[in-house]
Order: structure tokens, then C-alpha cells, then sequence
């Protein structure tokens, strides 16, 4: 397995393995966001939907959160913030591709707010796996930073492809067990699954989440008509009760770090699998 990197205009990389086209990068600085669409599991069958007309905002696969120092990096209005991106590099060995970016997320009227290291890598396929380990650092660089209290957000989020959807005949699973929009949203859980059917078989995202993450094990933000989103901060959401605030306040000069692994699958992928996967990420084996 090789991995290669094309890059056709500015703004955009296309990430290949063996030919056939893994990913593509969008970052110019006429969007509102950095996000990466398709993301294609092996075989070139794309799992991801871009800017779809219920919510335009989904971008695919991206980082958003609804409320930082009270601005919006969630949405695309002309009050939303902008995240954007200063340097990028991608670096290609024959069994991964890393993808590094220095961003600033500004306010709609300039000011920054927060920057952000991220580092997304991706790894070669196996017996119809490709994984993606995604690492988002926010640093504090010009005050103290508040991540609000709020369900429209992400640190990881995708909006699966359009027949993949819990309402067309997708399946949202959890960890603990839970099946189903009502029993995965706003549920804490080490991993959360998306299978649905696509070009006549089936396809999937699951996500896992670090052990080491704020609020381990996570709150999922995934809904029936493709949203799925990893959401430490939306409690009083979640539990449905708003005398409880999920906000979390850093220091200038801190950092706060996330990280994830996104299996994009053939196929349905049976629990106790997952489960094992899981278990890997958290001993730190590199999924080849």
C-alpha cells in the first residue's frame, strides 16, 4: 500500500493509496472551515456528504464548535466565525499520510479567538479498514478561552453520506449497546458506529474516542438524518436539564488536546470487533 499526494489548485490536496483517491483537503481561505470531503472507504465509495441542504454548515468530515468566547465556528452565516488555516503540510510514507495545520479561528469581525494544531493521519487499508487518527490541540495564545455550553458542535464530526442515514435505512450503535438515534443522542459511550447502505452493499464510520479526552467517554452529538459528532461540552443538552453547564474555561497559554480514531468500513462491523479496536487504540498499536 502507497500512499500519494496530489496537489491540483490551491487550497486542496488529494490524498491517493495505490491510485485511488482516499481524501481531499479543502482549506482556502474563501471558506469558513478546513474539512476534508470525500473520505472514501476502500474501494472508492465515498461515506461523506458536503454542505447538504438541511444544514449546509456539515462539511463532511471537520472540527466546529457552536460557542467559543461566545462565537460561533459552528455554522455559515455572516456572524460565524472563520477558521483559518496558515500553514498546512502532508507527508506521505508507503503505509500512512499525515495531514498537520496551524489555524486561527477568528471572529466574524477579524479578532482571534483560539489557534489550533491539527494533525489527522491516515492509515493503509486491511481486510476492508481504512483508519484515520485525528489529533486537535486549542491553545489559549491571546486570553483565556471559554468553550460554551452548547449541542451544536463537534471536535469530531462527520455528516454521513446521504443513503447512509438512520432515516433511509442506517444504523447508529453504540458501545453500551444503544441502537438508534434516541438511544445514541446525547449518550456517553467509548465509541459510536454509522453503517448504512451504499451502492448496493453497506459502509460505515465509527469513531473512538481517547481514554484520555475531556469528559471520557464522550457525548454524541448524532442524529437520524446524518449528523454524527463527538461533543464533550453540550451537557445540559444531552441530559436534558439547563441547570447543568458543560462549559469548560482554559487560561491564556494553555492547551487543551483531543484525539480520535475514525474506522472507515465495508460491510457491517459486528460489536465485539469494535470493542477489540477500541482496545488497540487505547494500547497505542498502530492499525496496520
Amino acid at each position: 500500500m502507497v500512499f500519494k499526494v496530489e496537489k491540483p489548485r490551491d487550497g486542496v490536496f488529494e490524498i491517493y493509496e495505490d491510485g485511488e483517491l482516499v481524501a481531499r483537503y479543502l482549506y482556502g481561505e474563501h471558506l469558513f472551515k478546513p474539512y476534508f470531503y470525500p473520505v472514501n472507504a476502500p474501494g472508492g465509495l465515498c461515506v461523506t456528504e458536503d454542505g447538504p441542504r438541511d444544514h449546509v454548515h456539515h462539511r463532511s468530515m471537520w472540527t466546529a464548535h457552536g460557542d467559543v468566547n461566545g462565537e460561533d465556528f459552528w455554522t455559515e452565516t455572516p456572524r460565524s466565525g472563520r477558521q483559518t488555516v496558515k500553514n498546512v503540510s502532508v507527508e506521505t510514507l508507503d503505509e500512512v499520510c499525515r495531514v498537520r495545520s496551524d489555524e486561527v479561528w477568528r471572529a466574524d469581525d477579524g479578532r482571534p479567538v483560539v489557534d489550533v494544531y491539527r494533525e489527522v493521519v491516515f492509515w493503509r487499508r486491511d481486510g476492508g479498514f481504512r483508519f484515520i487518527d485525528v489529533d486537535v490541540v486549542f491553545k489559549a495564545s491571546y486570553g483565556v478561552v471559554r468553550f460554551g455550553d452548547t449541542k451544536e458542535g463537534g471536535i469530531l464530526s462527520f455528516r454521513v453520506s446521504p443513503s447512509m442515514r438512520g432515516d433511509k435505512g442506517g444504523v447508529i450503535r453504540n458501545s453500551l449497546g444503544g441502537l438508534g438515534e434516541p438511544e445514541c443522542w446525547g449518550k456517553r459511550a467509548e465509541w459510536c458506529d454509522y453503517t448504512g447502505p451504499l451502492e448496493g452493499g453497506k459502509a460505515g464510520i465509527t469513531v473512538f474516542d481517547h481514554p484520555e479526552n475531556f469528559r471520557h467517554p464522550t457525548y454524541w452529538h448524532v442524529r437520524a438524518y446524518g449528523l454524527f459528532a463527538a461533543n464533550p461540552f453540550g451537557i445540559s443538552y444531552f441530559e436534558r436539564d439547563k441547570s447543568l453547564d458543560g462549559s469548560l474555561t482554559i487560561d491564556k497559554g494553555e492547551t487543551l488536546r483531543f484525539r480520535y480514531r475514525a474506522l472507515i468500513h465495508l460491510d457491517e462491523v459486528e460489536p465485539k470487533l469494535l470493542d477489540k479496536l477500541f482496545e488497540e487504540y487505547v494500547e497505542g498499536r498502530e492499525p496496520v
